[in-house]
């Protein structure tokens, strides 16, 4: 994994697994402002290393921004991913993966935190399938959770 800077932003890129070092970003000013779309894969030993760094991180606020799907799913199934005691994370942007039950068209789309805010619900209208232009639905509609703030 690879970590860089542009402004007050941070770049995440390829694989987040048993070689990711977050240790860096402890030193970072909060809010913390982690872009993931260079993300290419994490495995379950990332997921670990993401969670120590969490740990460390504290209840400090942070904000993820255009997480992939991979992301997203597991943001989705492992809330410490946001924060350990409380969610100190928000979830400013993911993408989230859309199918067509007309054709089968599937595609993932960014959804971002202020369409879904204040109701926890698709707040983004249904897209439209680009294929043959029906209503594309949410394939897996817990990843909406991901877009709760923080407690």
């Amino acid at each position: 994994m690879k970590i860089s800077r542009k402004g007050g932003q941070v770049f995440l890129a390829g694989v987040i697994d048993e070689n990711a070092d977050f240790s860096q970003l402890l030193q970072e000013q909060a809010p913390l402002s982690i872009d993931f779309s260079k993300v290419e894969r994490i495995n379950s030993i990332g997921i670990r290393s993401w969670m120590m760094f969490m740990t460390r991180w504290g209840d400090k606020p942070l904000n993820y921004h255009e997480c992939p799907v991979i992301i997203a799913d597991q943001l989705a199934v492992t809330p410490a991913l946001r924060g350990i005691k409380k969610r100190a994370a928000i979830i400013m942007s993911a993408y989230l993966s859309f199918d067509c039950s007309k054709c089968r068209h599937q595609e993932d789309i960014l959804v971002t935190y202020d369409q879904v805010q204040p109701q926890l619900k698709p707040g983004v209208s249904d897209p439209k399938c680009p294929a043959c232009g029906s209503t594309m639905s949410l394939i897996n509609e817990d990843q909406f959770s991901i877009f709760e703030p923080r407690s």
